[in-house]
């Protein structure tokens, strides 16, 4: 006679936690409090305050947007349509849209694993949050959240970044 036995439900859990890694986040280092302030002091020893940023976000929100920060604020915040036009925004909180809002992002998203629901599930819900940092000016290059349960990842993705970027010159008359 066979004899069908299913594996508990936990031990279930923890092989799907590398499968979600290997299959939804592509690599990347664990955001950690530690591996964020490494970052962002590489971000801060670079001292960059103006610098061209487009960045894209995939899952919950498909989005690819070209940041111009000056003086360390972002000074204009565009989103590029699918068909090449752009759009001005005017977010309430545009300081989310440049480096440091990268940063802010992961460290509240990793804030949210010490929740009673983190990312609106179930308690106890794992999640898998990893980031590349540049490196040789410390910003996110990519960053990838994977929760269990959860429909999509989501993942952002620097695809340019211009440190001070050249001023447009003068024309001759």
């Amino acid at each position: 006679m066979l004899t069908i036995t299913r594996r508990p439900c936990s031990t279930r859990l923890l092989w799907l936690i590398p499968l979600l890694a290997l299959a939804g986040c592509g690599g990347g280092e664990p955001v950690t409090k530690q591996s964020i302030a490494q970052a962002r002091k590489v971000w801060a020893r670079a001292r960059i305050d103006d610098y061209d940023l487009d960045w894209t976000s995939s899952g919950t929100n498909n989005a690819y947007y070209h940041v111009i920060v000056r003086d360390g604020r972002v000074r204009r915040l565009e989103q590029v349509l699918p068909d090449g036009r752009t759009v001005e925004l005017h977010p309430g909180k545009p300081e989310y849209f440049g480096v440091d809002g990268l940063f802010l992002t992961m460290a509240e998203e990793h804030a949210q694993l010490e929740t009673d629901r983190p990312f609106g599930q179930a308690k106890g819900s794992k999640a898998v949050l990893l980031f590349t940092p540049d490196p040789k000016y410390g910003y996110p290059q990519s960053y990838r959240r994977d929760v269990v349960g959860a429909i999509l990842p989501v993942a952002i993705d620097v695809v340019r970044f211009v440190p001070n970027p050249p001023q447009s010159q003068p024309t001759l008359p």
